[in-house]
């Protein structure tokens, strides 16, 4: 509503001029407080405003941070600046762009976070227990993927133009997950079951197989003879300075393998 009109009295008002312009005056201001409106208001300084809606579409509500960093809300959306750039936007039809948040479940465990100072990406069982994907690893300075526990550390990263697995204790690669020895054991040492080797190349057999039917050092071959020698057995032989005697070939025998 417009401002009223609150004219004065007339020189030389007599009583009752004065009293009808005091009720006059009463009844316009009661009728302003009533229905004061925008059209009133030109400038307003509050500690603070009790309010069910405040229309972002008709005022600005800004708050100023640190080093030109600042927060706003208007028709526009809302806005947090940290003084270089958005790094949190809400524009008009709701949709939320934020740019280096720290984004987490909770502060306690477990936990998933999203860091773009640290980690891209961890979920936390506990402070030394997560599984982590990191732009620049600690192995070979190359994104990696790394799991942490009381067990020990594994990485997965690149290395040169190589992919590498780091691991601060053994590595065991399971086929399935019955765990009746289908796997390859690395501890130091390639500790890996002949028996699950297996002959790609046609043969279809284990390397334990295929071992197995090799001669083993130190290890007699089985027994075989008689052998004639390539003389017929029985055949009568001269001895030098006269006389005979009978071939009898060469008896059965084993030989020790080296």
């Amino acid at each position: 509503m417009p401002v009223p009109d609150l004219s004065g009295v007339p020189p030389w008002a007599e009583f009752n001029d004065l009293k009808n312009k005091i009720n006059d005056i009463v009844a316009k201001y009661n009728n302003l407080l009533v229905n004061l409106d925008s059209l009133n208001v030109v400038s307003l300084t509050a500690d603070h405003i009790d309010t069910g809606t405040l229309d972002a579409n008709v005022v600005t509500i800004r708050s100023d941070l640190t080093a030109g960093a600042f927060i706003q809300i208007n028709g526009s959306g809302m806005l947090i600046n940290n003084g270089s750039y958005n790094t949190f936007t809400a524009d008009i039809n709701g949709f939320v762009t934020m740019t280096g948040a720290l984004i987490q479940s909770q502060t306690g465990y477990p936990r998933v976070v999203m860091d773009p100072a640290s980690q891209l990406f961890g979920a936390y069982q506990s402070v030394s227990s997560y599984v982590a994907i990191t732009p620049i690893g600690n192995a070979a300075s190359s994104p990696e993927v790394s799991i942490n526990s009381t067990a020990g550390r594994i990485s997965i990263f690149q290395q040169s133009t190589q992919s590498a697995i780091l691991s601060t204790g053994s590595l065991v690669f399971y086929t399935n997950d019955d765990f009746d020895f289908r796997f390859l054991n690395i501890a130091g040492s390639l500790n890996v079951p002949f028996s699950r080797v297996v002959d790609f190349g046609g043969l279809g057999t284990s390397l334990l197989q295929q071992l197995s039917s090799k001669a083993e050092s130190g290890i007699n071959t089985d027994s075989a003879g008689p052998f004639n020698g390539g003389i017929p057995i029985g055949t009568e032989l001269m001895v030098n300075g006269g006389g005979t005697v009978t071939w009898v070939g060469i008896a059965a025998h084993s030989h020790t393998q080296n």
